[in-house]
Formats: structure tokens, sequence, C-alpha cells
């Protein structure tokens, strides 16, 4: 027996530690899991201020969000720092490991992929596939990896409650409900530290690239088309004394008049077709007078620009990083009214309908409360109220007072197309759209005559008036 002794025991006693020794790896973890924690908090804020999405917007974390994550890398720092306190403990024989032990090895091996091998894998691909996805995923990461996050750290943690039933073996439950406690309470504290000001950071962000709250569509409405992003874009929004503002792409701020001459520029510098197919975007608050969004459509119209795209809100949170949906309005010659400002005289303007005769008129007046011939509608009834009336020979009047929003208008606007796109799709319309763009050089001329027949069957004839 004295001779397995010399070279095998598998007795441990913790006593047998120094006091010195055991304060020190507890101040070395958590030492450690504080320069973890930051590590990842820095990595997560440089990822994201380092990136703009699709529509050059900051990304901006929801402060419930984040509360997520830090719990989430607080409670990784701390097992880390935990792995660390008992690599440092046991990292050389003591009078407790004078003889060749097997435990004193378990532990050793298990602490060492735990603190450097995990972290290695940890940080090459689940923090950087983390980092990636979330700040495009929003909240749908979150419901879609909390379940595994959880699980992650339960089961590093348990790994941690091995250990201590190797060494422990009186009250070995009690210690370790106070290591949980411990754990838990330190990881929530953790949690609560920012390491930088990002709020500061979100200002700045927002600051040289602001947000522009653009309007919701009550009713599902999808353009069909690609998003081209290089389109021209126009931003509308208020300044902080409350005027009406127009910006770039690049936030520059220009003024109205100046419209006309940014798309003229931007035409030249395209190709042919290219000016043809494109039409310019518009991003404008949801709150801005309609009366600002129509002055700049005369803008548009009197550059040689029929058709204006409204960007709405995208309700899908994992596309929403990606672009804004879409709204194509043909602009109406009727928006002439609206010249209001001292300019040259220009010339005859086009008109999208021609010399057409309309023997019905449906007036819609658009503001909170709307109407159509004078009947309040709700915005979810609107639409099959609309149904009713679109044909050939009736034309839609809107119109607005100084009260009317440009998110009323888009209520109003999407319902009519939605109304439309129901009757067009009730004989295949979608359908053959979506042939014909998919076959864009097939030039199949009997898809393109129903096509035509369709649209003509089924129009968006829009007249605007100001009362």
């Amino acid at each position: 027996m004295k001779f397995n002794r010399l070279f095998y025991d598998s007795k441990l006693s913790f006593n047998a530690i120094s006091k010195k020794r055991i304060v020190l790896s507890i101040l070395l973890g958590l030492i450690s899991a504080l320069v973890i924690y930051s590590f990842f908090f820095v990595l997560r804020e440089t990822d994201r201020m380092l990136f703009l999405d699709f529509e050059n917007r900051p990304i901006i974390v929801p402060e419930s969000e984040r509360r997520f994550y830090n719990l989430f890398f607080a409670a990784i720092s701390m097992l880390m720092g935990n792995s660390i306190a008992i690599n440092f403990l046991f990292s050389r024989p003591q009078k407790m490991f004078s003889h060749r032990n097997n435990k004193r090895n378990r532990i050793m091996n298990d602490q060492n992929f735990l603190g450097f091998n995990f972290i290695h894998w940890f940080a090459k691909i689940w923090f950087l596939f983390a980092a990636f996805a979330s700040n495009h995923m929003g909240s749908a990461f979150i419901e879609n990896f909390a379940i595994p996050s959880v699980l992650l750290i339960t089961v590093l943690y348990f790994d941690s409650w091995k250990t201590i039933s190797l060494v422990l073996r009186k009250r070995r439950w009690r210690i370790s409900l106070i290591h949980f406690i411990t754990f838990f309470s330190l990881t929530f504290i953790l949690s609560k530290i920012e390491v930088v000001d990002y709020k500061s950071f979100d200002e700045k962000m927002l600051a040289k690239n602001p947000t522009v709250d653009v309007p919701s569509s009550l009713h599902e409405y999808k353009d069909g088309r690609r998003n081209y992003y290089w389109e021209l874009v126009f931003k509308m929004d208020f300044k902080p004394d409350g005027k009406v503002a127009i910006f770039t792409l690049e936030n520059e701020n220009i003024e109205l008049h100046e419209v006309f001459s940014h798309i003229r520029k931007w035409d030249s510098s395209m190709l042919v077709y290219e000016t043809y197919r494109n039409s310019p975007r518009l991003r404008a608050n949801k709150d801005l007078p309609i009366k600002s969004i129509k002055e700049f459509e005369l803008e548009i119209y009197d550059s040689g620009k029929y058709r204006l795209i409204y960007e709405i809100l995208n309700t899908n949170e994992s596309s929403s990083k990606f672009y804004n949906n879409r709204i194509t309005h043909d602009i109406s010659s009727s928006i002439e009214k609206l010249d209001v400002y001292a300019s040259p005289p220009k010339p005859e303007r086009f008109s999208i309908y021609g010399n057409r005769v309309f023997t019905d008129t449906i007036v819609i007046d658009v503001s909170h409360e709307i109407s159509v011939n004078g009947i309040g509608f709700s915005i979810d009834n609107l639409k099959q109220e609309l149904r009713n009336y679109v044909d050939e020979s009736t034309i839609f009047e809107y119109r607005y007072d100084n009260n009317t929003t440009y998110q009323d208008y888009i209520n109003v606007l999407s319902a009519h197309k939605s109304a439309v796109k129901e009757l067009r799709d009730a004989e295949d319309y979608s359908a053959i759209d979506a042939e014909i763009h998919k076959n864009q050089f097939n030039r199949d001329e009997k898809l393109n005559k129903e096509r035509r027949r369709i649209m003509d069957k089924y129009p968006i004839n829009i007249t605007e008036r100001f009362d």
C-alpha cells in the first residue's frame, strides 16, 4: 500500500492549499472576467460602429436586446474567469498534490479545454457569428438563439460543479449552492458595467447619418421590383427649428430649387437605359405636411421624372436592416397647382392621362378622418370600399387640407393600390408580371398584351387638390 501511495493518490485535501493562493486565484479570476467582458463589449461596439446598414442608417441596439447581450457576455466572462482561477489554484503540485494524482490531471485537463481551447473556438465561431447576426437580425436573433445561448452557459457552468465535486467531499451541495448564488450575482453586476459610453456614440452616429422615421403602411403592399441601391435618394425631415429640410443620401442639405439640378447631374452620370429605368426615391418623415411632399414632387416632375418611389416602413425585422419597403407612384400633373414659389416659366407639363375623359370622380378626403364621397371610413375598411369604384372611366380625387400629413396620404394611397392589386390578381396579374420580369429578354407579346389589358381594366387614376 505504501508503494501505491508513492506513485498514485486520489485523495485531495482542500485545506492543504494556502489561503494566500486561494485569495490570489479569486482576484485573478475576477480581474480576468472583467478583462474578457470588456474585450467582448468593445469588440461588439467596434463591429457595430464600423458598419451601416444597406440604407446608410446606423445600427442602433435597443436597450432590451443590449441587456440580453450583456448578460450573455458577462456569464461567459465569469465562466472564463472561474476557469482561470481554478487553473491558477491547481497549476503546480503542492502538499495536497505531492504525489501523482489523477484528479489533479483531470481538473487541469478540463480547465485547459474550458479556458483556452474553448475561448479560441468561441471567439472565432460563436462570438463573430453572433455579433454579425445580431446586428442584422435584431430581436429575431434573440428568439432563435436565446435557448442555445442559455444551454451553452449551463453546460459550461456544470463543468465547474464537476470540479467542485472532485475536490470537496463534505458540504459539497452547500458550497455548490453558495457558488451558484455568487456566480449569478457577479454575472448580473458585471452585465451592468458599461465599458464605453455607447449612448454618446449612438448620438454621434445618428447626427452624422440620421434615421428618417418613414411612414408605415397598414396594408401589406409590396412593389415586387428589385431594390436598386444605386437609385437617387432624397431625404426629407424636420430641422431642429421645426422647418422642413431636404437632404441628399450623403446628408447634404439642399434647397428645394436645387432638386432639379441635382437630378440632372445624376442623369448625366448614368447610362441612357439606366436613366430611363430608375426613378428617384423619397425617404421622408411620416409627420411632414403633405404640402411639402407635393412641392418636392413638383420639382421631380419638372425635371422630367414622372414616377417617384416612396419608402415605407419594412415591418419584417430580419430584412428591415437592409431596405425599406416601397410604393411606386406615378406623379399626377394636377400638382402643378402647387407651384407657389417664384420660378422661371416652364414648358407645358406632360400628363400621364393625355386627353382621356373620366365620367365619374370619387372624392377622397385625406386626413386623420378619411371619407369617400362624404361618407367616413376607417382605414381598415377603406380598401374594400375603393374596390367598388376602380374602372377605366373613374378617377379618384385626393383632397388635402393644412392638417394632412404624409402618413395620412400613405394610408390612403397604400389602401388604394392594395385594392387595385387584389382586383388585378383575380385575373393572375402578379403571375403574368413575375413571368415577364423573369424572362425580360424573351419579349412574349401575348403576355405583355394580357398584362396591359388587366392594367387598363383596373387602372390607378389619381388627381389631387388642396382645399
